[in-house]
């Protein structure tokens, strides 16, 4: 298990594949259980930076994922 992750710290949650064409991505060990979906990562604020899907507040992604998954989390488009 690996250590909790502190706000303002780089965490990868997903790495492109660049070997397997038919698998786009893989997820990373950080990325936390329950996020299966690229679109959801990047609506809860992810961002890919080269070939990582990163975040650099791992606790409010965290919140926000748990939010998505009980259909309670609202985009906010402005």
């Amino acid at each position: 298990m690996t250590a909790p992750k502190e706000e303002g710290e780089r965490v990868v949650l997903a790495l492109r594949d660049k070997f397997n064409p038919m698998r786009r991505f893989r997820w990373s060990p950080d990325a936390p259980p329950g996020l299966n979906d690229l679109e959801w990562a990047e609506e809860l604020g992810a961002k890919w930076e080269g070939d990582e899907l990163v975040t650099y507040d791992y606790p409010t992604f965290i919140d926000l994922l748990e939010y998505y998954e009980d259909d309670q989390y609202l985009p906010d488009n402005d």
